[in-house]
C-alpha cells in the first residue's frame, strides 16, 4: 500500500506544481501585455504631442509672417493697431483649436485604454 501511495504522490506532484504555476505565468504574460499596450499608448501619446508643438509652431511662423508683411506697408496708427487685433485674434483660435484637437487626443487615448482594461476584464 505505501509503494502504491508513493507512486501516486510521485506521479501528482508535478501536475500539481503545474496547475500552481500555470497563473503565475498567466499572470506574468497578461502583466507584459498590459505594459507593452501602456508603452505603445505612451508612444502614441508622444508622438501626438509632437504634432502639435510642429502645429503650434507652424501658426507662430505664419502669424509672424503676415506681422512682417504688414508692416512693409504704410499704415495709419488705427489700421495698425486694427492689424495686431487681428493678428491676436487669429492667435488665440489657433491656441483653442491646438487645445481642443490636444483634448480631443486625450480622451481617444483615454477610450483607448479603457476599452483594452473592459476587452481583457
Amino acid at each position: 500500500m505505501q509503494t502504491y501511495l508513493k507512486k501516486t504522490t510521485l506521479a501528482v506532484l508535478p501536475l500539481a506544481g503545474m496547475l500552481f504555476t500555470t497563473p503565475i505565468v498567466s499572470a506574468h504574460d497578461e502583466y507584459q501585455e498590459h505594459r507593452a499596450e501602456h508603452q505603445s499608448l505612451n508612444a502614441e501619446h508622444r508622438a501626438e504631442h509632437q504634432d502639435l508643438n510642429a502645429e503650434h509652431r507652424a501658426e507662430h511662423q505664419d502669424l509672424n509672417a503676415a506681422h512682417r508683411e504688414a508692416h512693409e506697408q504704410p499704415m495709419t496708427r488705427r489700421q495698425h493697431r486694427r492689424l495686431h487685433r487681428q493678428l491676436e485674434r487669429a492667435h488665440r483660435a489657433e491656441h483653442q483649436d491646438l487645445n481642443a484637437e490636444h483634448q480631443a487626443e486625450h480622451q481617444d487615448l483615454q477610450h483607448q485604454h479603457q476599452d483594452y482594461h473592459d476587452f481583457n476584464n
